[in-house]
């Protein structure tokens, strides 16, 4: 039996935000070069918009112009992933021709650092 999928809630939920006692972040030009170096890294981002279960005999009619419909309203959150680990959420936005994500709850920073990892 698969275990029971977390809400994006439950996933989601996001901490008030705690004053910080460090005061604000060093300009980039005084942080060490390591870190300069690690902050420049890319990683992959994906937007998940929905899935479903299809039958393998309908992956086998799919054909240019076949259009797969699911179960999730257009206004629905699409979940933003980072190496497969969701930290976050947003709405689908339009940016000039191209299709953009306006992020509406964002995990921590360091629970973002630590989907990194997997």
């Amino acid at each position: 039996m698969a275990a029971p999928q977390n809400t994006l809630d439950e996933l989601f939920r996001i901490p008030p935000p705690r004053p910080s006692r460090r005061g604000p972040a060093p300009p980039a030009s005084d942080r060490p070069r390591e870190v300069q170096r690690i902050l420049s890294l890319t990683v992959p981002v994906a937007v998940k918009l929905a899935e479903r279960d299809i039958p393998l005999e309908a992956i086998l009619k799919i054909t240019v112009g076949t259009i797969l419909e699911f179960d999730v309203s257009a206004e629905t959150e699409l979940t933003l992933s980072i190496g497969g680990e969701p930290i976050g959420t947003g709405q689908a936005v339009k940016v000039g021709e191209n299709f953009g994500l306006r992020v509406s709850r964002v995990l921590p920073v360091g629970d973002r650092i630590a989907a990194m990892r997997s």
